[in-house]
């Protein structure tokens, strides 16, 4: 355990807030740990919070993912890179595309950020721009949105409080996807369903469920997400395995792989080496950033239990 006083960072996911497409809005705070703070709590909201010491890789790393974000940074500077030589600061208000190779995050001292995530097939309504467009890029919001409009938004959720500036900056986003036609083609109904089967579906099977040749279901995949359908499955799947090395202790993660959908641990490790640069046991040391009281090995032990519920 860390020392109490030592300055870390609270992650919320507020699940209450999340409406209409929106597939998560979060906050990030500054903050100490304090002698009774637990690892992961529910807050009076009822969403789970959970303390990541400031060497934690959560911190340090954007992983792969098939959504787009939207951040907005009111505290220091964040800088992103797939190396610190080549890392650059990012907007204060950005959007991340989709993920398919990780890169280096650097927060500052003081962290104060909100953030809201669409699914790719939704960018082209919220922002204007093609899922492909976004791809492994970092835009920043104005280029999209206005320098004004966004320097106004910027302005009014400077001096409010989290929950407001969320649900400010949902409303946002959600008056933009309400002016487009929500009619639903076959590659977004196909990006979900394969999302909520994890990537555990094949390009046949889909194809198959919507009536569609497997031509076809490629194309108006590809063109709803920017990614082909087995590149979104591998990443889905690598997302998958995250959340249960997450919520296992090391000494459990033989009986992860299986679980998942991988052939076996071997399977699962070349995996996630590719999509997060370093297998499992590598990757979930903090980062050494000379500020850390102690470092040491861990995937999400005891503490990091999911909570029930």
């Amino acid at each position: 355990m860390c020392d109490p006083n030592y300055p870390g960072v609270v992650y919320t996911e507020h699940s209450d807030l999340r409406v209409g497409p929106l597939l998560s809005v979060w906050s990030y705070e500054s903050q100490a740990r304090g002698p009774r703070r637990q690892a992961v709590e529910r807050n009076r909201d009822g969403n789970h919070t959970y303390w990541l010491e400031r060497s934690d890789p959560l911190l340090n790393t954007i992983l792969p993912g098939t959504a787009v974000s939207v951040v907005m940074n009111f505290g220091e500077r964040w800088a992103a890179g797939r190396s610190l030589a080549t890392s650059a600061l990012l907007p204060q208000c950005a959007i991340v595309g989709p993920v398919t190779r990780a890169r280096i995050l650097r927060i500052g001292t003081r962290v104060d950020a909100i953030g809201a995530v669409l699914s790719a097939a939704r960018s082209h309504e919220a922002f204007g721009v093609p899922p492909s467009a976004l791809v492994d890029e970092i835009v920043a919001l104005d280029e999209v949105w206005g320098s004004s409009d966004v320097e106004r938004l910027f302005e009014s959720l400077a001096s409010l409080p989290v929950r407001r500036r969320l649900t400010t900056l949902s409303h946002a986003l959600l008056t933009r996807t309400a002016r487009a036609d929500t009619s639903e083609d076959i590659g977004h109904a196909a990006s979900r369903f394969m999302t909520s089967r994890r990537g555990r579906v094949s390009i046949e099977e889909m194809a198959g469920r919507y009536g569609v040749t497997r031509q076809r279901l490629a194309r108006t995949f590809s063109t709803a997400t920017g990614m082909t359908p087995k590149l979104f499955a591998r990443i889905s799947r690598f997302q998958a395995v995250l959340t249960a090395l997450l919520s296992s202790d090391v000494s459990e993660w033989v009986s992860v792989a299986p679980a998942v959908g991988f052939y076996d641990q071997a399977h699962m490790i070349n995996e996630f080496r590719e999509f997060a640069g370093s297998p499992p046991t590598e990757f979930f040391l903090p980062h050494r950033t000379g500020d850390v009281p102690s470092v040491r090995r861990r995937g999400r032990p005891h503490e990091w239990q999911a909570l029930d519920g």
